[in-house]
């Protein structure tokens, strides 16, 4: 389903394949030879563009999401596994993410990197040519340090220095663990995507 989102359509290539059940929205671009199969969904949010380059496969379920001031962008030969999750990032060619993987705002992946099974790219992280990130293990920083979920918990001053709050939902808060932090970031995500409500469905 294309839908136009905010008096934006999206362009899909003659050759490209959007299937049925999935949804591509707003300021999007599909290139020749791409697939976008069921359950996926694809959408331009508060204006950041999501452009797909040539023979991109993704699965289904997979989310690829312009995120405000960050738009996502897919290079040529791009795969993008079940449940997968790119938020504005950049992602160059021949970039494999398994399944459930998750890559965040500002993130950069480089050519030929690897995200496996549930493995975490964190925002305004770079993953230089031919990374590899485990699975379920969380790549930060710039350039990318790679860490196991056991180490995790001892790099959380680290990683919280990152400013995730503040990067994915423009809040000056230290901690999505403080109530009042978790109301106001609903008030104002609800604030905008209200503004679905006057989306059109394009007819193809």
């Amino acid at each position: 389903m294309l839908v136009e989102h905010e008096g934006r359509r999206p362009t899909v290539a003659a050759s490209a394949l959007v299937a049925r059940s999935a949804v591509v929205s707003g300021d999007v671009d599909v290139a020749a030879g791409t697939v976008v199969l069921a359950g996926a969904v694809v959408t331009s949010q508060g204006g950041a563009p999501v452009r797909i380059g040539e023979c991109c496969v993704v699965m289904e379920n997979a989310v690829i999401r312009g995120a405000g001031k960050y738009p996502t962008t897919l290079g040529s030969y791009v795969l993008v596994g079940p449940n997968a999750h790119v938020s504005g990032a950049t992602v160059e060619s021949r970039v494999y993410l398994a399944t459930g993987a998750a890559v965040f705002n500002g993130a950069v992946l480089e050519e030929g990197s690897v995200v496996a099974i549930n493995a975490v790219v964190h925002i305004a992280t770079r993953l230089t040519a031919g990374s590899f990130v485990p699975i379920g293990h969380i790549a930060f920083g710039d350039p990318a340090r790679i860490v196991s979920p056991s180490e995790a918990p001892a790099l959380r001053h680290e990683i919280a220095a990152l400013g995730f709050t503040k990067n994915v939902f423009g809040l000056d808060a230290k901690s999505l663990a403080d109530p009042s932090v978790i109301e106001e970031l609903c008030r104002r995500y609800s604030r905008s995507l209200l503004g679905h409500r006057d989306d059109q469905v394009v007819d193809t």
